[in-house]
């Protein structure tokens, strides 16, 4: 066996054995978090979580990057690339869950606390002396907000303030140059498929996000309804002519519209002159969310000129569509294997929900692994997870191992991946891109 080999399998298991001797505390920050979720852009409590445990492992990290992220930062004293490994902070808002919070309905339903839990896991084994020594380069251990693209129009506010500028919390960790000098980036997330596996990602549909208003004209609905202009009727026409869109798209793009009414009226027995929609338009490709958009948007303004009200259409940047580096799947691969066995390893097929992983996607390798161990429909009632080991513990052993495969043998690996990446975007055209997004335009039939 050679020297960097042995190097490498020495650092595995000493991290392992400081996350062994953890993982109880581990565990125990996950469930925290699952029994208290907040969520995006007001996880303070999980976030004083994370930053507290990273502080007792003397990693003295940022706080309150993006309101709520927590970046801390390992380096060797040997030069090499820097790989930053995240973790989600925020919850959803589904209040039927049995553990949602009673005031907020937040809910921890897509199972990112067990991403905080895993990315610790990973921090207490990699900053461990004879672990970190051992290896080149840097690897920065990022708790990010926001990843769940809700609470619209409070996010709004927040930037509207001056509090940010996108409403996602990667984005706003790239604006704020987090990513800067960034080479590999690795999250676990969870998937319910009750099972013993970690399987990376491939790809993900991107998605914009628009909100609309059709304004009408308010009257008697009962007395002299043909006297008003039905705000409601409009927006209901509006989602029958996206349904009836569908077969406009080709199937490889992988299109998803999904809109719902935010405000449906003021009062029965008056005309709805004020109407609000939300919705996402996801594809999997930057090409065909447009094509899709532009359909949207014809809906929109011929459900409004056939009732003959207005209508405003806010659109705003959502996630790009993300396209996971196999290279670097094919080295997490190995981890899974020596942690857990071959039978553990797969690929996880393209999906048409939306992340903004994807956004990283675009300007550096990034890997995206899905940790069995939970039941239950993502973003429903049922979410649970019902293998903690696997989801913190062994999830986060697989991710310190990459890191050290990654960083071992002066970052022979890590080099490669990054040699013969080819990034969609530098980080000034994806800023340029997403801002290209956002816009408001009023439509009266002029």
């Amino acid at each position: 066996m050679n020297d960097s080999k042995s190097i490498a399998i020495h650092a595995k298991n000493t991290a392992f054995n400081s996350i062994d001797a953890d993982s109880s505390t581990l565990i125990n920050i996950s469930k925290n978090i699952w029994n208290n979720p907040e969520s995006g852009f007001r996880e303070y409590r999980s976030s004083k979580l994370v930053s507290d445990y990273l502080n007792n492992l003397g990693l003295q990290p940022q706080v309150e990057i993006a309101l709520t992220g927590v970046v801390a930062k390992v380096k060797s004293s040997k030069p090499g690339p820097h790989i930053a490994i995240m973790g989600e902070l925020d919850s959803l808002i589904v209040p039927e869950h049995r553990k949602a919070d009673p005031a907020t309905g937040a809910a921890h339903v897509c199972g990112h606390n067990i991403q905080v839990g895993n990315l610790l896991a990973a921090a207490v084994g990699l900053s461990t002396p004879e672990v970190i020594d051992n290896l080149c380069g840097s690897i920065s251990f990022m708790a990010v907000p926001a990843e769940e693209y809700i609470e619209i129009e409070y996010r709004e506010q927040l930037r509207q303030s001056g509090k940010l500028e996108f409403l996602a919390g990667k984005q706003e960790f790239i604006r704020l140059g987090l990513l800067d000098d960034v080479d590999i980036a690795l999250l676990t997330h969870a998937s319910p498929t009750n099972s013993q596996t970690l399987m990376p990602g491939t790809s993900h549909n991107g998605m914009i996000a628009k909100k609309v208003r059709f304004r009408g004209r308010s009257a008697h609905a009962g007395g002299a309804p043909h006297l008003g202009v039905n705000a409601l009727n409009a927006a209901n026409l509006a989602m029958q002519g996206i349904a009836l869109l569908r077969e406009t798209f080709k199937d490889e793009d992988h299109v998803r519209v999904h809109p719902i009414i935010t405000r449906g009226g003021a009062a029965v027995s008056s005309v709805p002159a004020n109407v609000t929609m939300e919705m996402f338009i996801r594809a999997a490709t930057i090409t065909a969310m447009k094509d899709a958009e532009n359909k949207v948007d014809r809906a929109l303004k011929g459900a409004a000129m056939t009732i003959g009200a207005e209508v405003e259409i806010s659109t705003s940047p959502g996630y790009m569509p993300s396209l996971f580096n196999p290279e670097l799947s094919k080295i997490y691969d190995r981890s899974v294997t020596e942690i857990i066995g071959n039978d553990a390893t797969g690929r996880m097929p393209h999906r048409t929900s939306s992340t903004d992983m994807g956004d990283v996607s675009m300007l550096i390798p990034a890997m995206q692994s899905y940790a069995g161990g939970a039941s239950g429909r993502t973003h429903s009632d049922e979410f649970e997870i019902t293998d903690w080991n696997l989801n913190v513990i062994d999830a986060g052993k697989a991710l310190a191992s990459t890191a050290i495969d990654l960083l071992a043998d002066d970052g022979l690996e890590a080099k490669k991946i990054i040699e013969n990446f080819k990034h969609s975007l530098s980080i000034p055209e994806y800023l340029e891109t997403l801002r290209g997004f956002r816009r408001t335009e009023l439509w009266n039939g002029n």
